[in-house]
């Protein structure tokens, strides 16, 4: 009975990995800050980078402090262009957190929701 339960288990769990791989995951801007570390960001981080992208031109740079996880936050807006006819942009994000600081160079395009989204692969600005 064992076996056969682990089979069923393990063929529901192949059958997700399947289906999950086939269909986009979309992942808000700023998710990639702090990924496996303390300075991952919060809802409320997420919604900041938000407003940050949505509404400031090319140069601007934000900044903000977390006061609850103790870390500061830097966006320096870079270069706006299209990606598969949507609207995207590069961005600076600087964690600092504790004596760590990460530097990331992102990039992020706008869903049908409006909603900046993480472009996790490289996307080449032509």
């Amino acid at each position: 009975m064992k076996k056969i339960f682990t089979a069923i288990v393990l063929g529901a769990t192949l059958s997700m990995s399947v289906n999950a791989a086939e269909s986009p995951i979309e992942l808000l801007a700023g998710v990639e800050a702090g990924i496996d570390s303390d300075t991952a960001m919060t809802i409320t981080d997420l919604n900041k980078t938000q407003e940050i992208l949505m509404s400031q031109p090319t140069g601007a740079a934000d900044s903000w402090y977390n006061i609850d996880t103790t870390t500061h936050y830097d966006v320096i807006i870079g270069q706006h262009f299209s990606f598969n006819q949507r609207p995207c942009v590069a961005y600076k994000l600087t964690v600092k957190h504790s004596s760590k600081t990460e530097n990331q160079d992102l990039n992020a395009c706008m869903n049908y929701d409006g909603q900046w989204i993480a472009q996790l692969d490289q996307i080449s600005m032509k």
